[in-house]
This record gives C-alpha cells, sequence and structure tokens, in this order.
C-alpha cells in the first residue's frame, strides 16, 4: 500500500511548512509520496487557500513518480492535464475522484476497493477506519501509519 503525505506532512499537521517546495521534498526524500495542492494563473503556485509558492512544471516533472497533484483551479486542471506523466485530479467535494491516472481518490471510506486512494488525515481517522484493501492512503500521519 502507498503511503502519500498530505501537502508534505509526515508527523502531524504544520500549516506554515504545508506545500513548500522544501518540506515536500523532505517527505520525498523520507520514502513518501506527496499530495501537493496546484493553482494555475499565467504561472503554477503551490498552495492550500490560495496559491502561495511559485513552483516551475520542472519541479513537477522532476517529482512526477512522487506527487499526486490536486489541481485546486479549473485554470491548473485545464494546464495540467496535456501533461500525461503527471498525476492529477480534481474535485470539490464529491465523494469519488477520478485520477489521471485511471486510480480512484475517495472520500467515501464505506465503500473502497484497491484502485483507491483514502484521506485519513488526522489521528482519529486512522484510529476509527476499519482497515480494507486499497491502492494508498493519503494522510498527515504517514509515519504512524506506516509503524501500524
Amino acid at each position: 500500500m502507498k503511503l502519500i503525505s498530505h501537502r508534505g506532512n509526515i508527523n502531524g499537521r504544520k500549516p506554515e511548512l504545508e506545500n513548500r517546495q522544501e518540506y515536500i521534498i523532505q517527505a520525498i526524500n523520507s520514502g513518501y509520496d506527496v499530495e501537493i495542492d496546484i493553482w494555475y494563473d499565467k504561472e503554477l503556485w503551490l498552495g492550500h487557500d490560495e496559491p502561495q509558492y511559485k513552483v516551475s512544471l520542472d519541479f513537477l516533472k522532476k517529482y512526477k513518480d512522487k506527487l499526486w497533484i490536486h489541481c485546486k483551479n479549473f485554470k491548473a486542471l485545464s494546464f495540467l492535464i496535456e501533461e500525461k506523466e503527471l498525476n492529477i485530479f480534481y474535485h470539490k467535494t464529491e465523494e469519488y475522484t477520478i485520477l489521471s491516472n485511471n486510480l480512484i481518490w475517495a472520500h467515501n471510506l464505506q465503500e473502497v476497493d484497491i484502485k483507491c486512494i483514502i484521506p485519513l488525515l488526522s489521528k482519529y481517522d486512522i484510529d476509527t477506519w476499519i482497515p480494507s484493501e486499497v491502492y494508498g492512503i493519503c494522510s498527515d500521519y504517514v509515519n504512524l501509519l506506516e509503524k501500524q
């Protein structure tokens, strides 16, 4: 099962560091994939609620095998959809979202399978999750999940 760091977090939320390139690289160097938030407005930007940190397409391509790119606006989705080697997705409140690599990002944990990546962002989510076979888990606590 693939463990995916949520915005670079591996041992709990650190909002002041999330989506920063150095923090993302640190999580990758610790052995994890990373879900990141991308915006596009004439340039690519990292950031959860808004564009915050400029990022290059070269950075995304360099770490393409380790990044799960959540496009935060339509412009980011439209811009990146031609980059076939990138794992991208877009969602707002949907229970299930199809990723560009044909996996499923599942927010409805009641019905999942080996094609799904599920978010278990908090310790509570991890403690209350009834384990099932999934492709991956995205969490702020991937280090804790790895030890289980």
